[in-house]
């Protein structure tokens, strides 16, 4: 199970590298890019409606400034992007982190080099061997809660046999 971890720990560390997930707050500029006309179109709408606050004699330049402030402050929080960092711990956790980073464990599969340490390695147990060239044979790839899983099960059959062959 200890160089499971250690290959799985690996190469979450490779793809938290390779796509920048390192889970601090950005401002995401895609969103202008892609969408020129959208955001030309925003900016008119915003200042036709600041013009209606300004003329109008029951608002003020305070509900024009409060107005202003917060479509700024809306506009950076809708255009913050974050790439939480992906982690061992979270593999197979059901809770509110499934929120924040998704269950990118079943969807993200281990690169062939993996794949390859593993199979190689003589610290990884026959029938874990086994299952993942069944299941990269049947679906093309492996994903982290496959080989996780696979794993775990072999961890708790083992305990099982150790404590039959202990009680006979």
């Amino acid at each position: 199970m200890d160089v499971i971890k250690k290959i799985l720990n690996s190469e979450i560390e490779r793809i938290n590298r390779l796509e920048g997930r390192d889970g601090k707050p950005r401002i995401n500029t895609e969103f202008f890019v892609n969408h020129p006309w959208l955001c030309l179109a925003m900016l008119a709408g915003y200042i036709l409606v600041a013009i209606v606050m300004y003329v109008s004699p029951y608002m003020g330049m305070g509900w024009f400034a409060g107005f202003t402030v917060f479509l700024l402050f809306m506009s950076a929080m809708l255009l913050m992007e974050i790439k939480p960092t992906y982690r061992y711990e979270d593999i197979g956790v059901l809770d509110l982190r499934v929120c924040y980073n998704g269950e990118w464990y079943f969807s993200r599969e281990i690169s062939a080099d993996a794949v390859a340490q593993l199979l190689s390695s003589q610290e990884v147990s026959p029938r874990i061997k086994n299952r993942i060239e069944t299941i990269v044979r049947n679906k093309g790839a492996i994903d982290f809660y496959d080989v996780y899983d696979l794993a775990r099960q072999d961890k708790l059959l083992s305990n099982t046999l150790a404590n039959v062959q202990v009680a006979h």
